[in-house]
């Protein structure tokens, strides 16, 4: 088996030095775990989050899908979803569309989780998954 990657793919925001966006771990020689972690509602070519929360949701969801194919998955292959946001109220409704455009007809598991703050204080948004790749 060859042995875990950490992959920071082109196209989404460079991570801090102390993380990589995603990682991969073989779990035998024809399955991979992927985890992905810390994606945000920063474009690529900005040092800022973009202005409103839709808009953080839709750069957040665009750099997981990023993610996932660096590491040869789809969001099909997502088994574990957490998203974190900024005083979350249970009534707001708006991350929906964004989310159900990205993940498709999959439901897998997803978990929100209502946060006072993020890493940086303009930052509303985060999300992080785990996938599972067979190869064939």
């Amino acid at each position: 088996m060859s042995q875990r990657q950490l992959i920071n793919p082109a196209g989404v925001r460079p991570p801090h030095p102390i993380y990589s966006h995603v990682q991969t771990t073989p779990l035998s020689p024809t399955t991979t775990l992927v985890t992905i972690a810390g994606q945000i509602g920063v474009p690529p070519d900005s040092a800022s989050a973009a202005a409103t929360f839709g808009e953080q949701v839709e750069i957040a969801l665009e750099n997981l899908k990023k993610c996932l194919a660096a590491a040869g998955a789809t969001p099909a292959d997502i088994i574990k979803v957490t998203h974190y946001i900024v005083n979350l109220d249970p009534k707001d409704k708006s991350r929906l569309a964004a989310y159900t455009q990205f993940i498709g007809d999959h439901r897998p598991p997803s978990t929100v989780v209502g946060v006072a703050a993020l890493a940086w204080p303009e930052l509303l948004y985060e999300v992080d998954a785990m996938a599972i790749v067979h190869q064939k």
